[in-house]
């Protein structure tokens, strides 16, 4: 007994440590971001100099948006695996004394518990994720870049540019969003919940 509650009291150190880490990583790009948009406004004031600072700047805001969502997309799988674990050893508590078994139902894993309280995973809950927001602001940096980097070298009229650099958007934010799904697709098949595969 003395293992299991230690076993748990680590577990629950991981977990917290896992979503202290996305707080942190997601708060650090988000006021890069904030801070490269205050830059490039008052870059813009000088001719010229606005497009070069934006075409300097906005790759590595997108490669900080990158790392950030990978971590981010790895936390949150450390964050379940944990989760699961816990939720194995609350049911082994509930088997050592059964008449306190409500007690320790791990809702968590538990499928029906997890329609009851809504948070049974479906599609449009990727985008509920720490990563899902980093990497739909992350689509919108790739996709101002390319419509600067159009304006000012193929130099359409400002609509195409801004066209081109939305769909350029979309098309990152999906690529973002297929990775994410995949992931997690991965691992519910690695660490499939034990409630529902008995």
């Amino acid at each position: 007994m003395q293992a299991l509650t230690t076993e748990h009291f680590a577990l629950q150190s991981g977990r917290s440590a896992t979503i202290s880490e996305s707080a942190g990583r997601s708060s650090l790009y988000m006021t890069t971001v904030s801070s490269a948009v205050v830059a490039l406004a008052l870059a813009g004031q000088v001719a010229n100099l606005g497009t070069v600072f934006a075409l300097a700047i906005l790759p590595v805001v997108f490669f900080l948006g990158l790392v950030t969502y990978g971590r981010l997309l790895q936390s949150g799988v450390e964050d379940t695996i944990y989760a699961r674990a816990i939720g194995r050893i609350r049911r082994l508590y509930g088997e050592i004394n059964p008449s306190r078994a409500d007690y320790f139902r791990d809702v968590y894993s538990d499928r029906a518990g997890l329609r009851a309280m809504g948070l049974f995973r479906r599609w449009w809950q990727q985008f509920l994720t720490a990563a899902a927001m980093v990497a739909m602001v992350n689509s919108v940096v790739a996709g101002a870049f390319v419509a600067i980097a159009v304006a000012r070298w193929v130099k359409p009229p400002a609509l195409i540019a801004v066209a081109i650099g939305g769909g350029a958007a979309l098309v990152v934010g999906a690529s973002f969003y297929r990775h994410q799904r995949r992931a997690w697709n991965r691992v519910d098949q690695a660490i499939p919940d034990e409630v529902t595969s008995q």
